[in-house]
């Protein structure tokens, strides 16, 4: 049993990181803190999953550069501070330069660079309602580049992330029908 989930600990690792994923979309979140706290249990996770499968240091590296700038607005976000544009400039750049220098420049690198761009726009919220938002629109990217480039195991977590994104912005974030009308 125990050299069963030694084997498989990058898969146990990485579905740790989806529960996490999972419970940061399905969450209120009224402020971000608890949001940036699930966010980076998951890029943290995930990127402990990469690792341990020797396969992704492209996806390694950029969940742990998630993970950074997860932890980095958590601090902000306890001190009730806004994140600074400079910092998010910064933190796009970053997955900018790491895409390029990782695979040049392709069309499969240009959409990865729009999804990460995406998860910049999503943890820099204020909000649960428009971090869900930008996380429907990274996931889509996301699913669309794994289609693209036959990554059909990833595909299979990327896609329940985006219905559970989904589901979140529909339970917490759509209007009061009753009061509209």
């Amino acid at each position: 049993m125990l050299s069963v989930l030694k084997e498989n600990l990058d898969f146990v690792f990485s579905l740790l990181g989806f529960v996490s994923a999972v419970a940061a979309s399905l969450i209120k979140g009224k402020n971000m803190k608890k949001i940036l706290i699930l966010v980076f249990c998951s890029n943290a996770f995930v990127a402990v999953g990469y690792l341990l499968s020797k396969t992704e240091l492209n996806g390694a590296v950029s969940c742990l550069l998630g993970a950074v700038m997860s932890v980095i607005n958590y601090f902000f976000e306890s001190k009730n501070k806004k994140i600074p544009k400079l910092l998010a400039a910064a933190y796009a750049l970053s997955f900018i330069v790491f895409n390029f220098a990782v695979s040049g420049i392709t069309a499969l690198c240009l959409l990865a660079i729009c999804a990460t761009l995406c998860f910049v726009m999503g943890i820099v919220q204020k909000s649960g309602k428009k971090y869900r938002f930008w996380t429907i629109l990274n996931m889509s990217l996301w699913c669309i580049y794994d289609l693209l480039s036959c990554a059909y195991s990833v595909l299979a977590t990327h896609v329940p992330q985006l219905l559970f994104a989904c589901a979140g912005m529909l339970i917490h974030d759509r209007k009061n029908i009753k009061n509209s009308g």
